[in-house]
């Protein structure tokens, strides 16, 4: 599969190592649209993608739009969709974690997530990764049973009560979502996190399982 002649876009979001999930998948559509109509070029930048980012469940969704019968129009829909589902679960998150905080308590996280940022800049807080309180953590994979994260967030979890923040291309399905992962990540079952935005919804951590199972697999 050939990687060369893609966008920068594209090859920008396949190599980033710091970017949240989102933040890499908005990129990575921002490539994908520049090719869209290029099917062999999609195809490879699509390649390029899920060899680039092997544990980011945005990728596979990607994938799913690139691979449709109208790709520019489907990845244009998502493209969308990233910035107003994104917007609603910062909302979602911060109404719940203020709800929970007791009066001196403080939120705490671990790694990196344009989500979680968001949420902690509208709440005021600094996090503080030792110290007690409520968690709030992103996710690059939503599976029916887990999530992925980076390592530390099964400590996390089992330390406080803990909120997951994410939008409805987190949620992949079983077969996929067992392909996913690497270096870093951790598995983290979703019995354990105390609840689980998806967008503007605040789901119960067996409902956002089950949202998972309705996606149909394959890359």
């Amino acid at each position: 599969m050939r990687f060369r002649g893609l966008p920068a876009a594209v090859l920008a979001a396949a190599n980033d190592r710091e970017g949240g999930a989102m933040e890499v998948a908005a990129t990575a559509l921002d490539g994908l649209l520049e090719v869209a109509t290029d099917p062999d070029l999609l195809e490879s930048a699509v390649a390029a993608l899920v060899a680039g980012q092997p544990a980011m469940a945005p990728v596979w969704h990607l994938a799913r739009a690139a691979r449709s019968p109208d790709p520019p129009s489907a990845l244009a829909a998502l493209r969308r969709r990233l910035g107003t589902d994104a917007d609603a679960a910062v909302t979602a998150a911060t109404t719940w974690l203020r709800d929970h905080l007791a009066t001196t308590g403080t939120v705490v996280t671990v790694s990196h997530s344009s989500l979680v940022s968001r949420v902690l800049g509208a709440l005021g807080h600094i996090a503080i990764p030792s110290a007690p309180g409520v968690g709030v953590v992103g996710a690059d994979a939503i599976g029916p049973e887990g999530l992925l994260n980076a390592v530390g967030t099964r400590e996390l979890v089992g330390r406080v009560p803990t909120l997951v923040v994410a939008t409805a291309v987190k949620l992949v399905p079983g077969e996929v979502f067992e392909r996913l992962g690497g270096p870093g990540f951790e598995v983290v079952p979703l019995e354990a996190v105390a609840a689980v935005v998806v967008g503007p919804e605040v789901l119960s951590p067996a409902e956002a399982g089950r949202r998972a199972t309705r996606f149909s697999g394959g890359l």
